[in-house]
Parts: structure tokens; C-alpha cells; sequence
């Protein structure tokens, strides 16, 4: 594991913790949000990358060099799950010159009763 993916999964086993002291049921898919930082000039290929890997572009800021992609897709919030797309994320990103800035999503309610 590259020293990125390292600190991705750090800060994503991290996050899901806290998630689940939030009450988060982590295996219940849901929309996740994400964000990547790309060169402008990029910013196109790295869309397309993104919608065939299944992600939702959702916006595009762009800057003088750089430009912020949000996008989506529907994911459990577990570290297994966490640590896939990441990789899946840093490898596109990677390719481009970019970073990946992490995943965000709002809480699920575990089954009632259990």
C-alpha cells in the first residue's frame, strides 16, 4: 500500500468509527459525496474517467490551474467498501496529477430492532 492509501485508510477507518458512534449502520449503501483536486486541463478526461467507473459528476469549479470536482455514487460506508473506492478514486486521480480530498455522506439508521 502506497504511503497515500495509507493515510486514506487511516483517515477513513477514523471516519467510520466516528460514524458509528454517530449511529451509522456503515453496510447500508447510500449516496456518498467526494471531491478531487486536478489540474485545469485535466478536468475533462478525469470526468469521463469518473462516469465510467460508475460516479456521478455533480460539479465543476474551475480556477486558473485547477479545477474541484464533486461527484457521487451510491456505496455502503464500511472501511472495506471506504479503502475500494478510495483506491479506485486515487488510481483515476493519479493518473492526472490530482488528489483526492475524501468522502462525506449522510448517516444511516441500523434495521429496527437490531
Amino acid at each position: 500500500m502506497t504511503s497515500e492509501l495509507t493515510e486514506h485508510h487511516e483517515a477513513n477507518a477514523a471516519l467510520v468509527q466516528q460514524r458509528i458512534g454517530m449511529g451509522d449502520h456503515p453496510a447500508s449503501p447510500r449516496p456518498l459525496d467526494h471531491l478531487v483536486v486536478v489540474p485545469r486541463t485535466h478536468a475533462a478526461a478525469v470526468q469521463s474517467d469518473l462516469e465510467a467507473a460508475g460516479f456521478r459528476v455533480d460539479g465543476v469549479q474551475r480556477g486558473l490551474r485547477r479545477a474541484r470536482i464533486e461527484f457521487s455514487r451510491i456505496d455502503a460506508a464500511d472501511l472495506d467498501t471506504a479503502d475500494a473506492f478510495t483506491r479506485e478514486i486515487v488510481e483515476i486521480v493519479g493518473r492526472h496529477g490530482g488528489g483526492y480530498d475524501g468522502w462525506a455522506g449522510y448517516l444511516v439508521a441500523g434495521p429496527a430492532g437490531g
